[in-house]
């Protein structure tokens, strides 16, 4: 294990007005996996960051960095394990008045490297993130992904074995978020480092990650594969976060008309189904249809990716039947489709 957290917790205050931002928290990450932890905010993932680089003291519990215990470290032996974790900030925290080689150089020269390796790391790292031809400008002049760039390089400077990212994508716009996502995957794959990274948005656990556990008040409350925990979320607040992912604009006059529970008269059911792998390309719908006669409208939805994985989602209305309704979500079921009830709406 490259990265291993037991038994943390940290607690902010005394008495009745404590704030507990761990409790207990576990986990375990292979050498090369890129991990991810999610939740709202105040569900501790800063603070679990911030122990694991140091810059937060846990009450209890340890943190293992390649098998060296940081928790328990001080003074030099500390600078020694940290030397083999580097972090990218949300606000890349880039050094404003040195030039971009500097900022990438910056790590090497605290460390005491000469002059010839500083500069052919930094020529590396620069070629790896696309910013050769920026290395002698400041930060002022680059844009918000270049900046992370740069942030990158510089976390990578010192060729550590974790590598933390704090929201590191959270100020950038999609285009370019996806842009440094997947040159975070390309250093991962060339580097084999295991990188941790905190978010509360799911598209970038779907777009990046190969595990990723769920956090809510100090808590890690669900883990397990990024496809596992999309297609079958088991816990309310991993469904919570999942809504921005799965909740396709629904038409306002259904919106309008749709209740929680069936009105007695002829009503259909909305159904949102969720599919990965296998399902997301065989016709299913179709086959429903077909083998039970049903009249299925399409409401919304589309189809699209984690990493090379198909997944999609698609909201759809039947008519009403209890039994009916039965049948079709076994169905689906049976086919590896998640499928929740979202409502019910007169039928036309």
């Amino acid at each position: 294990m490259s990265l291993s957290v037991h038994n943390l917790k940290k607690v902010y205050g005394d008495g009745p007005d404590a704030f507990v931002a761990l409790d207990d928290v576990s986990v375990d990450i292979d050498t090369g996996t890129i991990f991810g932890v999610i939740g709202r905010s105040g569900a501790g993932k800063t603070t679990l960051l911030r122990c694991l680089n140091g810059l937060v003291q846990p009450d209890s519990g340890s943190v293992k960095i390649s098998g060296a215990n940081l928790s328990k470290a001080e003074g030099t032996t500390k600078r020694g394990i940290l030397q083999n974790v580097g972090t990218v900030f949300q606000s890349y925290n880039l050094l404003s008045r040195q030039t971009v080689y500097n900022n990438i150089a910056f790590p090497l020269q605290v460390r005491g490297d000469n002059d010839t390796a500083i500069a052919e790391r930094v020529r590396w790292l620069s070629d790896r993130v696309g910013l050769t031809h920026k290395l002698h400008d400041y930060p002022s002049q680059l844009s918000g992904g270049q900046c992370q760039r740069v942030a990158i390089a510089r976390a990578l400077a010192a060729n550590p074995d974790v590598l933390l990212c704090d929201e590191f994508t959270a100020a950038l716009d999609p285009e370019t978020a996806f842009e440094i996502l997947g040159l975070l995957r390309q250093l991962n794959d060339e580097l084999n480092i295991t990188v941790f990274l905190i978010t509360h948005d799911m598209s970038v656990v779907r777009e990046i990650c190969d595990e990723v556990a769920v956090m809510d008040a100090g808590k890690i409350v669900e883990q397990d594969s990024v496809e596992n925990i999309l297609i079958h979320p088991q816990h309310p607040v991993t469904n919570m976060l999942l809504k921005s992912l799965f909740e396709h604009d629904l038409p306002n006059a259904l919106v309008n008309q749709m209740k929680e529970q069936p009105s007695g008269f002829k009503d259909d059911v909305v159904l949102r189904l969720v599919f990965s792998g296998e399902a997301a390309g065989k016709p299913l719908i179709a086959e429903v249809m077909e083998r039970y006669k049903l009249q299925v409208n399409i409401i919304a939805g589309g189809v699209d990716h984690f990493r090379e994985t198909g997944f999609g989602s698609l909201t759809i209305s039947i008519p009403y039947n209890e039994k009916q309704t039965s049948i079709v979500k076994t169905f689906f079921a049976e086919h590896n489709v998640k499928l929740d009830i979202v409502g019910f709406v007169p039928h036309d």
